[in-house]
């Protein structure tokens, strides 16, 4: 596929070989793995086999890791590397978060119809275990305010909502810091799933005003599977109980039930990691940091995703979902005379024979192209082609 005249881009794919195989559009699900990634997580893995995975050394040399896992993902979220847990994706984040809110039998969480199930599953355990009652906003509906919508949810039972930067399911961007205003003027803690919009958008936890953010590391930053991040801010931290405790959680303990937790959101960190993985996640970090660059990847992600979105909508047949405030995810359906066409696996399986990748998005009978930094315009339009066609052959 051409890459035009863009150095940086051509030195990109380069670092991605799967590029030479499929047309990949896919990263919302996981991006492609880097050359400079793999060569990281196969030289820990490496050293492991003849060095020992004990003694103070090799402990060092893990915290060391951890340590500039924590810098790099900070220095992405405009925090402070102790606001930073390490964790082993965007779910985990999210259970720690929605499991330790201090629950009581009446109160209330807030979510909406266009979340992850990453999302959505720890607050439906939390209605099971304490007896909260779940509200979901109506995103879905036309007109609608976001920030209206979730607002007028929350009464004084209220203890947390739980939503999307960037929808999984309409790949719209949702008006967090308008929503983080209001309900903190409620009293009440807000936490991000940024599963769709770290790495694919600018993201300043603090200009937000998240209470917690909790993040990937294998969709857009093309890191290892198996990697995340948490963000808790330095005001919020203290109301979230604990609910998995180890030996990465507390600064001391006795014998005899005594603990001290970390102050800062280092407290959700777990017990024994995988070096390999976190030497691959930080590969990932500093590569798209030195090498691709967060301003270009942003620009690219955003303009390629609204080149999607205006030759989707030159389709006839196949209708837009995503508005006009978008970052990578593009969601569309297939409509014919009003009826729905071809069903969306079927298309998603037709096009992988094809070898272009995307997916299906179940709940709203969709599909969805993700525009990763290093895909090229040709790919899009083929991608699109490919669709048209099968639109018109269907």
């Amino acid at each position: 596929m051409s890459t035009g005249n863009d150095p940086r881009l051509i030195e990109v794919r380069s670092e991605l070989p799967v590029l030479g195989v499929v047309n990949y559009l896919n990263t919302g699900s996981a991006g492609p793995l880097p050359r400079v990634v793999a060569d990281a997580v196969a030289e820990a893995a490496t050293a492991q086999v003849a060095e020992p995975r004990t003694g103070s050394a090799y402990y060092e040399r893990v915290e060391a890791v951890k340590d500039a896992c924590r810098a790099a993902v900070a220095g992405m979220l405009g925090c402070l590397p102790t606001e930073i847990a390490l964790t082993h994706n965007t779910t985990e984040g999210m259970n720690f978060v929605s499991l330790g809110v201090n629950w009581v039998p009446g109160d209330e969480a807030v979510t909406t119809n266009v979340e992850h199930q990453g999302a959505l599953l720890p607050l439906w355990v939390v209605k099971e275990r304490y007896g909260v009652t779940v509200k979901t906003a109506d995103l879905l509906s036309a007109p609608c305010d976001p920030v209206d919508a979730v607002v007028r949810l929350i009464t004084p039972r209220t203890k947390l909502v739980s939503l999307s930067h960037v929808s999984y399911s309409t790949g719209d961007v949702l008006p967090i810091a308008e929503i983080v205003a209001e309900a903190h003027e409620r009293g009440v803690l807000v936490l991000v799933d940024g599963a769709q919009s770290f790495g694919a958008l600018p993201v300043d936890v603090v200009a937000l005003g998240a209470d917690f953010y909790s993040v990937p590391g294998q969709k857009w930053l093309c890191g290892p599977e198996g990697t995340g991040a948490l963000y808790s801010s330095q005001a919020a931290v203290s109301q979230i109980r604990t609910t998995f405790a180890s030996y990465g959680t507390v600064d001391a303990y006795n014998d005899y039930g005594g603990f001290l937790v970390r102050p800062d959101g280092r407290r959700f960190e777990q017990g024994t990691v995988h070096l390999p993985d976190l030497a691959g996640h930080l590969a990932a970090l500093e590569w798209m940091s030195r090498a691709v660059g967060d301003r270009w990847a942003h620009r690219r992600i955003h303009d390629l995703a609204a080149s999607a979105r205006t030759l989707l909508a030159g389709v006839e047949g196949v209708e837009v979902v995503t508005g006009n405030d978008h970052a990578g995810l593009v969601t569309f359906r297939i409509i014919r005379d009003g009826a729905q066409g071809m069903q969306p696996d079927d298309l998603v399986r037709e096009l992988a024979r094809r070898s272009i990748l995307i997916r299906s998005i179940e709940r709203l009978a969709a599909l969805r192209l993700s525009m990763g930094f290093f895909n090229t315009a040709d790919e899009l339009v083929d991608a699109v082609d490919a669709v048209s066609e099968l639109v018109r052959t269907s």
